[in-house]
């Protein structure tokens, strides 16, 4: 099982230097444009969405304390300014961690009219067949990777909790609180790329799962390189949604050349 997992994650990781080479080979890297644009539209209007929902928070919790506390003894006191500039750190604090939480979603889910066309290019040029665009069928695939990002975010807040939780158990606790985290995130980051390939052959979310958890090894390698970049400081939104192109071109290409068969879906 374990050297099962290897093959398979070296596979997912395999599948990026694939991924280049289709993409440079049949010219498809202005696909990158569009990450930038996005970045461009996140950083203004993602840090000023954070500025206004943390200092919310802050008022909000702040006129809380006032009412608790009485407003005569606390309004204005030396408790009063240390309690505010608590709120107001933890607010900022609380919200950016949501940001980075969610951040690699957000992008997927902003970007999934460009990953569904990309998708589906690169499986005509890979099948050699001609490009035919479908406009509902887009906006199927668009509501559908919405739909596995939102499931994907709800499973694996919970499995974090449980590994937070977990983490109180010195030692060996906080190792399996921080792999465990780091491999959960991965799969499903992995997973949703993956998905876009088998919304594209009419899998059924219940049968999209039931093939990815037999390769679960290809997802999480996958999407660790794209969970990596969002763990680096400062420019990790950016460099993740530039690389996103790649992690859904690799987990394009994996699918394709997986071959699903009867018996895969028949066992679900």
């Amino acid at each position: 099982m374990v050297k099962n997992y290897i093959t398979q994650f070296k596979k997912g990781i395999i599948a990026y230097k694939k991924a280049f080479i289709f993409l440079l080979k049949n010219k498809l890297m202005y696909f990158l444009i569009f990450p930038i644009i996005f970045n461009f539209f996140l950083s203004y209007l993602g840090f000023y969405s954070l500025e206004i929902a943390s200092d919310y928070l802050h008022d909000q919790a702040l006129f809380l304390i006032n009412i608790v506390m009485g407003t005569i003894v606390f309004k204005g006191g030396v408790i009063s300014k240390v309690i505010s500039i608590a709120l107001w750190i933890f607010s900022k604090i609380f919200f950016l961690f949501l940001f980075f939480m969610f951040s690699g979603y957000i992008t997927i889910i902003i970007l999934s009219p460009i990953f569904t066309f990309l998708s589906e290019k690169i499986a005509a040029i890979k099948n050699g067949y001609s490009f035919s665009f479908s406009l509902s069928q887009f906006f199927k695939d668009i509501l559908r990777a919405c739909l596995i990002a939102v499931r994907n975010i709800f499973i694996q807040f919970i499995l974090m909790f449980l590994f937070f939780l977990l983490g109180f158990v010195p030692l060996i606790g906080w190792v399996i609180s921080i792999l465990g985290n780091i491999i959960v995130t991965s799969y499903f980051y992995g997973f949703s790329f993956m998905d876009f390939s088998n919304e594209r052959n009419k899998l059924s979310i219940k049968e999209s799962v039931h093939i990815i958890r037999k390769k679960y090894g290809i997802a999480i390698g996958i999407g660790s390189a794209f969970y990596c970049c969002l763990l680096i400081p400062l420019v990790g939104s950016f460099l993740a949604s530039l690389l996103s192109i790649l992690s859904l071109t690799a987990a394009t290409i994996s699918v394709e050349e997986m071959n699903i068969s009867t018996i895969d879906l028949q066992s679900s």
